[in-house]
């Protein structure tokens, strides 16, 4: 007689224990533990390697296989996952429920190749649903299968006879393997249906994206582990109040990381904005002025963009004043704060300050802080910034201004749009740190 044995697993983070638990102690998450089910009845198939064994060679021994990599009739999809797509990888495709990651799946199948077989496989949807979806994207021209399959055998069964090039999975929370005693979603079915996943696409040189939701706390559901399974991992973000969406690379072991796409979502899906930094920025005149708000150029990937910071600078009515952001970092905010109260004597103790990054877009780029700088001193002292002005450059600790990466670029595409009075620090630029917004705002 099979001895069954019990554990609980921690949704969150994937700790083991072998009773329940209120509170996670690894992640401290509440109500998060699963309950499993372990057989003693060994799967031998388990164990095995399914990809070929190799005794180590030498590395200069090791010949190059010339696979081509997968064009697909879109530029900017193209850049953001390298030059295209590497056959055999295997793309995570992450972000919160609505946000438009099924429809982007419709999308990449209009800009695949018609030659090149698509099998979609949605536990989520019956096959008539993801036909209407498919008519409202418009993607007739793609040679593409759908299926309700959520067994990963017998998708990986379909796949080895079928042989497709591309392999959507949405989303791997609804796929189970009959070789784990849990429940769907749970972390064990989760780690065995992407492994599957990933040793099919290894052997067959097919690409396949795994579709994945998101935590209440925005990481990916599985738990993180998923992402060191991949080759590819990219979010969805979203501001609701907006009706854009951006696609960024967080792993790509084929190209760069911090890639970004901007779609705009309209009735029929999504549609890619070519020029990202005319979406972000408002078209105004560039003679005018604005109280509180400039221009800075960062680099998403590889991709320079345009975006106005904002900032709101008022009189506090509480004990401890407020500090909120939207797109950047609160901490970034208050290390600016403490720097322009150092070295400028600008005293922000009785201030609320609100920044913002226009469009809802966020990010992490160090060249923001100068902008930042200006636009609170502009709203604090009610002295007006030009349009056509624009601020780059890394604030130390020391009150100085430091030099930024790919500055050639920013001052390019600023230069593109008009903006000809760029702030930046470099060896020939009379920059030399935060003293000068004194004469600035003079």
């Amino acid at each position: 007689m099979t001895k069954i044995k019990k554990r609980f697993a921690c949704n969150e983070c994937g700790y083991v224990s072998g009773a329940w638990m209120g509170k996670c102690p690894e992640c401290n998450s509440w109500n998060s533990f699963v309950e499993e089910i372990i057989s003693n009845n060994v799967d031998v198939s388990h164990s095995k390697d399914n990809k070929e064994t190799q005794l180590p060679v030498k590395i200069q021994e090791v010949q190059n296989l010339d696979e081509d990599i997968f064009i697909l009739d879109n530029d900017n999809i193209n850049i953001f996952f390298g030059s295209g797509i590497v056959p055999g990888s295997v793309i995570l495709l992450s972000g919160e429920p609505g946000v438009g990651k099924s429809t982007f799946l419709f999308l990449l199948a209009k800009y695949i190749k018609r030659s090149k077989k698509i099998y979609y496989f949605s536990g989520e949807e019956s096959v008539n649903q993801i036909k209407k979806r498919f008519d409202r994207v418009g993607a007739s021209d793609s040679s593409l299968f759908v299926s309700n399959i959520s067994q990963v055998e017998k998708i990986n069964e379909i796949c080895q006879k079928e042989k497709p090039m591309f392999v959507f999975v949405d989303s791997i929370q609804t796929c189970f393997s009959s070789e784990v005693d849990s429940a769907q979603g749970t972390i064990s079915q989760i780690k065995k249906c992407t492994q599957i996943l990933i040793d099919y696409a290894k052997m067959s040189n097919a690409v396949v994206i795994i579709v994945c939701h998101v935590t209440k706390s925005g990481e990916i559901a599985g738990p993180k582990i998923m992402e060191h399974m991949v080759d590819v991992v990219t979010y969805f973000e979203s501001d609701y109040k907006n009706q854009f969406r951006i696609l960024r690379s967080r792993k790509n072991r084929f190209g760069n990381i911090d890639e970004i796409l901007v779609f705009e979502m309209k009735e029929n899906g999504l549609d890619i904005i070519d020029n990202p930094s005319s979406f972000f920025i408002e078209s105004e005149n560039l003679e005018d002025s604005s109280i509180g708000k400039c221009k800075c150029v960062i680099i998403e990937g590889k991709r320079p963009v345009i975006v106005d910071i904002e900032a709101l600078v008022v009189p506090s009515a509480y004990p401890m004043p407020k500090r909120f952001s939207e797109g950047i970092d609160v901490s970034r905010i208050n290390r600016i704060l403490a720097i322009i109260d150092k070295h400028l004597n600008e005293n922000f103790n009785n201030y609320d300050v609100y920044t913002n990054i226009s469009g809802g877009i966020r990010t992490s780029d160090i060249g923001i802080d100068l902008a930042i700088a200006v636009a609170m001193i502009s709203s604090k002292k009610q002295k007006p910034i030009k349009n056509d002005n624009v601020f780059i450059g890394e604030l130390s600790l020391t009150g100085g201004i430091k030099k930024v990466n790919q500055i050639e670029k920013r001052i390019k595409e600023a230069m593109r749009f008009g903006l000809n009075n760029v702030y930046y620090q470099d060896e020939k630029n009379q920059i030399k740190g935060i003293i000068f917004l004194k004469d600035y705002f003079q």
